[in-house]
């Protein structure tokens, strides 16, 4: 442990207050189980200012050292302790979408530093997507999964150097994104042409991007196997311990849906559990997403592009979870015991 790090991490386990947090865990057990709805939210802890100065760490600084990235998401910690309130601690190795991509040799898109946004991915094209299909798989030093597990690494020494740090706050599943969003990286949005023109190649090679992630969420559960069974993903929890990214599904009609999506999204939620996640417009496909085996919520983060009345249809009235990354808004004739706003509006204190 650097002394540099330890001076925030001394001031995160001197805040923890332990009867607060499992008040808190259990509320999301509970919630896991379908036994409590988000009214049954407690009010949590109570805000608690840092004693430190946390300094601004510009998101590349981050991705160049290991220290600086572990003190820019244990901030994200302190200013939750900051606020209050009854959302799960958490950090993750935080290296952006391309850490699959670039897995298989995609290149590192470094934003300008003036963004302060996380990296993407440069693809290879089809010609080498096609040159994949049949070799080896990559180890788990390959691209951006190298940092990813060293800095998990650093978190887990961490969790076992700090008790209360340990045992509240969580370490969420780097960003693997989904098979599809994986392969459109690597191949480049023409692979929507390839599902017409080339639909054996495309399932090759979404079959070893989806083991490649399998592979991936085994290796983090041996670091952090306290999430086997639940963890945390957009500020919530769900049972279940992957999170699958699906924002190229809207870009196909649900008969490709059906074909190139669901099969190996449902391997993975078959294997591990957990939720999906989309970005835009999802309605047209949500019927069939909410229908997979292993699904325990789903999170959207644009309900305004959606129709949200097909959505709630397909999810909280059949006992599906889903959570919106949004201020709350009215919702009439829907079960909303399965639906949670993921927002910072204060909740009201009994």
């Amino acid at each position: 442990m650097t002394e540099k790090l330890s001076v925030y991490l001394d001031d995160i386990e001197s805040r923890l207050d332990s009867g607060a947090e499992e008040t808190i865990s259990e509320f999301w057990k509970r919630w896991s189980d379908h036994k409590a709805g988000a009214d049954d939210m407690p009010s949590g802890r109570d805000p608690s200012p840092s004693s430190v100065v946390w300094p601004d760490i510009n998101i590349n600084d981050a991705l160049e050292d290991d220290d600086l990235m572990l003190i820019r998401e244990f901030r994200g910690v302190s200013d939750r302790l900051s606020i209050g309130g009854s959302y799960p601690l958490r950090v993750r190795s935080n290296y952006g979408v391309a850490n699959m991509a670039t897995s298989f040799g995609a290149g590192l898109f470094v934003m300008p530093r003036e963004t302060n946004t996380l990296p993407n991915a440069i693809g290879i094209g089809p010609d080498r997507c096609r040159e994949l299909i049949g070799t080896k798989l990559p180890d788990m030093t390959a691209g951006n999964l190298g940092p990813v597990f060293r800095v998990g690494r650093r978190i887990r020494e961490i969790f076992d150097s700090y008790p209360l740090i340990g045992k509240y706050v969580h370490a969420e599943q780097p960003d693997l994104q989904g098979p599809m969003d994986n392969l459109e990286l690597l191949w480049g949005s023409e692979v929507f042409y390839a599902l017409y023109d080339e639909p054996d190649t495309v399932h090759a090679l979404l079959g070893m991007i989806t083991d490649m992630i399998s592979l991936a969420m085994n290796e983090w559960l041996k670091l952090f196997p306290e999430n086997a069974g639940k963890a945390n993903y957009f500020r919530h929890r769900e049972k279940g311990c992957i999170a699958v990214r699906d924002d190229s599904a809207m870009n196909l009609q649900p008969e490709f849906y059906d074909e190139f999506i669901a099969p190996y999204d449902g391997r993975l939620l078959s294997e591990f559990g957990g939720i999906v996640h989309f970005c835009g417009r999802g309605d047209h496909f949500i019927d069939r997403l909410a229908r997979l085996n292993g699904l325990n919520g789903i999170n959207m983060s644009q309900p305004h592009l959606n129709d949200m009345e097909k959505v709630f249809s397909c999810t909280i009235d059949r006992g599906v979870h889903l959570s919106l990354s949004v201020d709350p808004f009215e919702v009439k004739n829907h079960d909303t015991s399965n639906l949670m706003f993921l927002s910072d509006r204060p909740k009201k204190r009994a």
